[in-house]
């Protein structure tokens, strides 16, 4: 319905061809995220959709506040096809925002939480967004009025700005919809295949990609996940990553959860002790984690102090699993492990329940749709046959054919016949599995956080006694990856320490999780011929 529109302000969509194969082929239905939450309405209504301390909603309950949140948007004057960035805690209250946003066709820019003015300020350029919706848990963190501020230049297009409180009800925490009557005439009528929301993703040059994600495209893979996850109506999720990450929605996520009629417990901490009550307490059968959460969770003193024989399934995604972890998740947690390897950009592949256990601890699995087509290749660009090692390239059903607004950027990284460049190195085993290997990119990913070396490095560049530095990832076995800032100082005899350049970096509004861990000061770099910082040296 306004693909066009979109095309006009970046949206690159798929092929008609390749679009009408989908279609035909059965990939996309004519069905928007309000609607999945509509059926769920209709087919679960007295479930238990989502559940938080001691605040818990209905399918019908979350659909009905949706449509009344839904309206207040609409008075508050956002409109059909806006976009609004949504920035939240794990609270219960943003699964009402993000479909109350779905139900008079806005589209969520999902931001994470630890996301400062700096990386808000530039999503908010990059995307155009009308509104800045903030959740908080906590009066002590910065309200959206206090990141705005900090803004380089204003953002005037940036008009709708609001900061809620999660508080101890419902009823306290949607005051501002006491005076509201849901309007049912407002929902929107947007097709399936216009743009949902946008994702994003992190980049070469340290400013976000936004990543466009269609109704048709993400609901498929949604679908297709429930499916090898053996997801039912009986299921209860723990909800222990960011909300806002692709992995914690849909691979598969609360909205695989919200699919078939199960419920979705939200953990505010990924702390052992925390988790391990909420899965004793609640019986939880299935959780999502990132190698760094699951080795805290097989180290905890606490870890024989409960129950957690309810828990049959962990997936565990966002950065590579080493196979002896693997291994120790399968034998002391006693529950199949499900090796997921995706991206917000698309491709999705998960290791089966029924898999050996050789596959299941030392691949990634099987791509998630028979349409997905994954090519390896030299760094020529020749495909390369099953077992050897290359680049790994995909397109298909769910995997986007460019990033918004950045035709420069998407030149470099789709080929010409529309295969992305997932920036990831590995091959197809004999049997069909992916094994991923390493990245090519210069990206560190500290616990499922991507970040971008040459970001951190500008900042530091202005520290007033740094004349040089290079940020690296370490390999940490908790991490997965530690950011490590190199750094060579104007005086020899300078007072530089780990505490000041974290001070230093703080005060930038930089995201929490892109400041050094740790640093070294050094007299000099290692250097190329070509004169570039020999990182491998360092």
């Amino acid at each position: 319905m306004f693909i066009e529109q979109d095309i006009q302000n970046g949206f690159v969509p798929f092929p008609e061809s390749r679009a009408q194969f989908y279609r035909d082929n059965g990939c996309w239905q004519a069905r928007t995220h309000f609607q999945l939450l509509q059926d769920a309405h209709l087919n679960y209504g007295k479930n238990l959709a989502v559940l938080q301390d001691n605040k818990q909603l209905s399918y019908s309950g979350l659909y009905a506040y949706a449509i009344q949140f839904g309206t207040y948007l609409k008075q508050k004057g956002i409109q059909e096809t806006d976009f609004v960035l949504v920035q939240s805690a794990n609270v219960i209250e943003v699964f009402v925002v993000i479909f109350g946003l779905y139900y008079i066709g806005a589209r969520p820019v999902f931001c994470l939480n630890g996301h400062g003015s700096y990386e808000i300020e530039n999503i908010a350029r990059q995307s155009r967004a009308k509104g800045y919706i903030r959740l908080i848990d906590s009066a002590t963190q910065k309200d959206a009025a206090e990141i705005t501020d900090q803004f380089a230049e204003p953002n005037f297009n940036l008009w709708f700005r609001q900061t809620m409180t999660s508080q101890a009800s419902l009823a306290q925490s949607f005051a501002m919809l006491d005076s509201v009557v849901a309007d049912p005439a407002i929902q929107t009528h947007s097709s399936s295949e216009d743009i949902a929301f946008l994702q994003l993703s992190g980049g070469t040059t340290g400013l976000p990609k936004l990543i466009p994600r269609t109704h048709a495209d993400y609901i498929y893979s949604v679908q297709l996940s429930v499916d090898v996850a053996e997801l039912n109506q009986q299921v209860k999720q723990l909800v222990v990553l960011p909300v806002m990450h692709n992995f914690t929605m849909s691979s598969p996520g609360f909205l695989g959860t919200f699919y078939v009629g199960g419920t979705v417990v939200i953990s505010q901490h990924s702390s052992p002790r925390i988790c391990f009550e909420l899965i004793q307490k609640h019986k939880i059968q299935q959780v999502s984690l990132v190698p760094a959460i699951a080795t805290l969770w097989l180290n905890s003193e606490s870890l024989n102090d409960y129950d957690l024989s309810s828990l049959e399934i962990i997936q565990v995604g966002g950065a590579k699993l080493l196979p002896t972890l693997a291994k120790q998740i399968v034998e002391k947690l006693q529950v199949k492990l499900q090796q997921v390897y995706g991206m917000a950009e698309g491709l999705v592949n998960f290791t089966h329940l029924n898999d050996s256990i050789d596959t299941m601890v030392n691949t990634q699995g099987k791509k998630l749709s028979i349409f997905d087509e994954i090519r390896i290749t030299s760094d020529a660009g020749e495909a390369l046959a099953v077992t050897q090692i290359g680049h790994i390239h995909t397109r298909g059903p769910y995997t986007i054919n460019g990033y918004y607004n950045l035709p420069e950027i998407n030149r470099r990284s789709f080929t010409e016949d529309g295969f992305y460049k997932t920036g990831d190195i590995g091959y197809i085993d004999e049997d069909g599995n992916i094994v991923v290997t390493g990245r090519e990119k210069e990206q560190i990913n500290r616990s499922g956080e991507k970040i971008t070396p040459s970001e951190i490095e500008e900042f530091i560049l202005n520290h007033p006694l740094v004349k040089d530095v290079c940020v690296l990832g370490v390999s940490d076995p908790y991490l997965g990856e530690r950011i490590k800032a190199i750094i060579i100082p104007k005086q020899q005899d300078s007072d530089i320490n780990l505490k000041g350049i974290r001070k230093f970096l703080i005060d930038k509004n930089i995201a929490q999780y892109k400041i050094p861990d740790e640093i070294e000061v050094v007299a000099d770099f290692k250097y190329t011929h070509v004169g570039k910082v020999n990182r491998q040296k360092l």
